[in-house]
């Protein structure tokens, strides 16, 4: 990853393209009984432009890297401006913290997801549990599959789409890069 200039120059979206990293933090690297890829694929159609400036890059080792070493994990993780938690991640895994602190060092646009897979009678319960990690504007619960694809959809095309937020894309680039410099 590297800081762009402020005057430089994109090319045309088909010859150069902007990655959009995806990470998925979740044991079964999976979205509500579906692969991210899948789920990508269902949404990325839906885009305006999306073929033309956006590459979509789902890094599925979120978790692991969290597992390892939460304070390198930000390094990799920070890189990817959308985020897809499983909340038994955060819950279960001990590493609600670790989260806390990582969410918390996330530059304005990047969108966390925590995605609560379990029957409705306990969202309540994982939403308590789940309170000190979610209070970050950049945090949204989701709820079901078609929240979740609703969501990654509007955050691709409106605020991570170079065709319509350029210099959104541009500032959260520059965020990340200086957050990583300042590590280290």
């Amino acid at each position: 990853m590297e800081k762009y200039a402020e005057d430089r120059e994109f090319g045309p979206p088909d010859k150069k393209p902007h990655n959009e990293g995806i990470c998925l933090f979740s044991d079964s690297k999976s979205c509500y009984g579906d692969d991210l890829e899948s789920i990508l694929n269902e949404i990325t159609p839906k885009i305006s432009g999306y073929e033309e400036t956006i590459v979509a890059d789902p890094h599925g080792e979120g978790l692991d890297l969290m597992r390892d070493d939460p304070v390198e994990a930000e390094t990799t993780i920070l890189k990817s401006s959308l985020w897809l938690v499983h909340h038994e991640c955060i819950i279960e895994d001990g590493l609600k913290d670790d989260f806390r602190r990582a969410i918390n060092a996330t530059p304005p646009r990047t969108h966390v997801c925590i995605l609560i897979d379990a029957p409705e009678s306990e969202h309540e319960e994982i939403e308590e549990d789940l309170d000190e990690v979610t209070d970050s504007q950049n945090v949204f619960t989701v709820k079901s599959k078609p929240v979740l694809r609703n969501s990654i959809r509007q955050y691709l095309d409106m605020s991570a789409n170079p065709k319509r937020g350029k210099e959104e894309v541009i500032e959260w680039n520059n965020n990340v890069c200086d957050l990583i410099d300042a590590r280290s």
